[in-house]
């Protein structure tokens, strides 16, 4: 193939095919990326470029906060934080009109955070609220609705794995990230509230209340989620301070879970282990992850596909709001075959350089980005979080998932709709920390 622009136009379609295929991603994007750069430069050089690209991802500050975060995540569930985060938030909502939707929306959340996959959300949650809200005869649509779009909340709210890759793709600042994320991450939970509450007091979805807890059981609940409360606004804190970098902040996490752990025993030495090791796999696989990213991207650069892709956009580049929508439009169809982390990993060094251009700032471009991946795992029809909640209950058929999960798409446009219309909703806190 003597075009070099066919050729990376061609290992970009097979990417996309082999992912959807459920090869893993890092397999995907590696493999072409070296097959590509053989191709182009031989093979000799390629093993000088392989060397080199491993030993920068590895080495790169940026990335260096993942491991820290990941392991504070792991603990937390091997403390069983996440599990009673629900448990408390059942027994003190659980009783209002809708209350155990709102419930399962927060501990969506809080795994979200956890995991980093919506996906894997949308799997475990699946499990656990969605026969809880049946069992409490909550409407199939509603149940499966908000576990689908609860699973997206997590990926937003610091700290974020995927933020801390856009981070590094885009070279930006993890802190001023992680600021900009915190009001669009209250946003969303206020606009995903309105989602529930509406068709409820429209009556076209039944949430009948539970059995009010007793005040002692309210007590214990208070108590049980109160460290969770207390160690996350603590790191938020320290990070929103300017005093700490998002590393040091990470540290402090990992040592205020893993002193939460021991001294209320819930955290075994067997469970500390565990916790190491699944800290390893994951980080492993992070890590190959943005090496075999790193190689693709090198192969696209060659073949000269990221100049091409700008010169096509040029016309946009003078309208930012007609780009917003294509770029939307791109997601949302992306959204159907792959999950978020390869739909991040694939555009994100496409289409930075060319919002910048058109004089859009990446911070608030990588917020957006984080939203509009998210809002594409759960459109209809293919949206691939649909499918996972529809796998994890028997009961479930998938139109009645669709049904669910329209009130929250509404709400998920209105938020896009008002960052783009309100910049400053975004770039508030990262410009006042200047």
């Amino acid at each position: 193939m003597d075009n070099p622009l066919l050729l990376g136009g061609t290992g970009f379609a097979i990417t996309i095919a082999l992912i959807i295929l459920e090869v893993p991603v890092a397999v995907a994007m590696g493999l072409v990326g070296l097959l590509g750069c053989a191709w182009l430069i031989g093979g000799d050089a390629i093993i000088s470029i392989g060397s080199t690209t491993t030993w920068d991802s590895l080495t790169n500050y940026t990335l260096s906060v993942l491991p820290l975060f990941v392991l504070m995540g792991n603990l937390a569930s091997r403390s069983g934080l996440s599990s009673r985060l629900y448990q408390s938030a059942r027994t003190l909502v659980g009783h209002y009109k809708g209350g155990l939707a709102l419930a399962t929306m927060g501990a969506c959340g809080g795994f979200g955070m956890i995991s980093g996959s919506s996906l894997a959300t949308a799997a475990t949650m699946g499990r656990i609220a969605v026969p809880e809200m049946l069992e409490a005869n909550y409407t199939k649509s509603l149940a499966s609705g908000t576990v689908a779009a609860g699973s997206t909340l997590g990926i937003l709210i610091p700290p974020s794995t995927i933020l801390v890759i856009y981070a590094y793709l885009a070279e930006q600042s993890i802190k001023s990230l992680f600021m900009a994320a915190l009001v669009p991450s209250v946003l969303a939970f206020a606009l995903y509230c309105v989602a529930v509450y509406l068709p409820i007091m429209l009556g076209w979805v039944s949430a009948p209340s539970v059995e009010r807890s007793s005040f002692r059981q309210r007590l214990a609940a208070v108590l049980d989620v109160g460290p969770i409360v207390v160690i996350f606004v603590l790191i938020i804190g320290l990070l929103y301070s300017g005093f700490l970098t998002a590393n040091e902040t990470a540290a402090i996490g990992v040592g205020l879970v893993l002193l939460y752990g021991v001294f209320s025993r819930r955290l075994s030495f067997e469970n500390l282990l565990g916790a190491a090791a699944d800290t390893a796999r994951t980080c492993g696989a992070l890590y190959l992850v943005v090496i075999g990213a790193n190689l693709f991207n090198f192969f696209l650069a060659l073949t000269g596909v990221p100049f091409t892709i700008t010169t096509l956009l040029d016309g946009f580049v003078s309208n930012p709001l007609l780009l917003i929508i294509v770029m939307t439009i791109i997601y949302l169809v992306l959204g159907c075959l792959m999950d978020s982390l390869a739909m991040v990993l694939l555009t994100v060094p496409l289409f930075v350089p060319i919002v910048q251009a058109a004089g859009i700032d990446p911070i608030w471009f990588g917020i957006y980005v984080v939203m509009v991946v998210e809002l594409g795992l759960i459109t209809p029809p293919v949206g691939m979080n649909l499918f996972v909640i529809r796998a994890s209950h028997e009961g479930l058929r998938l139109h009645e998932v669709w049904k669910g999960i329209i009130p929250f798409i509404i709400v998920d446009l209105i938020r896009v709709a008002l960052i783009v219309a309100f910049p400053m909703l975004v770039l508030w806190l990262p410009l006042k920390a200047l």
